[in-house]
């Protein structure tokens, strides 16, 4: 189901679920996605949630050299789950924006096969949104700035 319909169904039965996101609410995200943007091909893969915990990496290769690695993190905390993202270069040097720590976001469910992890108010995005259908998974970063689309990454089950 597309995330638009899964939001709005959402918002028509009451909104996204009030309940604590945990961990295992997330299982739909496991497994290795593969895909392509501009060009560039794109991986995803999240590991099964354990104690809490789903881990998760990201890499971006184009014109035959890794362009981006990202590590992902959703853990429970008492504030919710939380998700957390740092960008790396290939020797895991973390982008000047991240020296000082990981971005955060928490996680909103709003069906199951569609989170929302949601940002402070303050950083220049607004969201990160994912959505399963069968063996397809989309996740949108949803930015602040009117008038900027979401860019959306497209991604196959790979096995």
């Amino acid at each position: 189901m597309l995330f638009a319909v899964s939001l709005a169904v959402a918002s028509y039965l009451g909104g996204p679920q009030t309940e604590a996101v945990q961990a295992d609410d997330l299982a739909f995200l496991t497994g290795s996605w593969r895909g392509e943007v501009g060009g560039s091909v794109i991986e995803e893969t999240w590991l099964e949630p354990v104690a809490g915990n789903l881990t998760g990496v990201f890499r971006m290769t184009g014109k035959d050299k890794v362009d981006l690695v990202e590590i992902m993190t959703l853990t429970e905390t008492d504030e919710g789950l939380m998700y957390r993202l740092r960008h790396f270069d290939t020797a895991l040097v973390p982008w000047k924006s991240e020296a000082d720590g990981p971005i955060e976001a928490k996680a909103v469910l709003v069906d199951s096969d569609s989170v929302r992890f949601e940002f402070d108010e303050s950083d220049d995005l607004e969201a990160i949104a994912y959505d399963r259908d069968d063996d397809l998974l989309t996740a949108r970063v949803i930015f602040r700035a009117e008038g900027r689309d979401p860019f959306v990454l497209v991604f196959e089950k790979a096995e």
